[in-house]
């Protein structure tokens, strides 16, 4: 595989940093080279039903539910944005005719989102395009590296939301490398 702009990157910060594992920095700046090109390639996907990436979350997530109503925490659980930001994109998804909203009948601070059926015709949609862009985006992937691929993300994933539980924070000081459990490694 020839050299792309992360491993250029990884040049430059060996030459520069040579205090910063090349390995660890690989990784992570990979992780967020695709986390730009997966909102980049799944944004325009959505873009061609006029919603963003956080209202297919809630339009998915009510499509799994359906046909129970969600509260607003119950999908801001779902899809990981704000308070603030649920109740915005349940009000933005609600002008476009996607999904109704209505008070809760025990509990008159929470509302209950449903979708309409227009909002359920644009969510199968949304879910059919994305397979559509899953399998092309994969295909030249084999089955089992699918497979390897998934659990590294996973040991990726738990590592991130651990480090961010232990609000793990780089120190600004000099003392960057010997504060740092990452510089074991090498």
């Amino acid at each position: 595989m020839e050299d792309d702009r992360v491993d250029r990157l990884v040049e430059d910060f060996k030459r520069v940093r040579p205090d910063i594992d090349p390995r660890t920095k690989a990784v992570a700046a990979r992780l967020l080279h695709l986390s730009d090109l997966v909102e980049r390639y799944y944004g325009a996907i959505c873009e061609r039903f006029d919603v963003s990436l956080s209202g297919l979350g809630v339009l998915t997530s009510l499509a799994r539910n359906d046909p129970r109503a969600l509260t607003l925490t119950e999908l801001n659980r779902d899809i990981l944005v704000t308070s603030g930001g649920i109740t915005f994109l349940a009000a933005s998804l609600e002008q476009q005719g996607l999904v109704s909203k209505r008070p809760h009948p025990n509990d008159g601070r929470a509302v209950l989102v449903k979708l309409t059926r227009r909002g359920r015709q644009v969510a199968n949609q949304l879910v059919d395009a994305i397979a559509l862009a899953d399998d092309a985006a994969l295909t030249h992937v084999r089955v089992s590296d699918l497979r390897a691929a998934d659990e590294l993300l996973r040991s990726l994933q738990a590592g991130i939301e651990s480090a961010m539980a232990a609000q793990l924070d780089v120190p600004s000081s000099g003392k960057a490398a010997e504060a740092s459990p990452a510089r074991s490694r090498r």
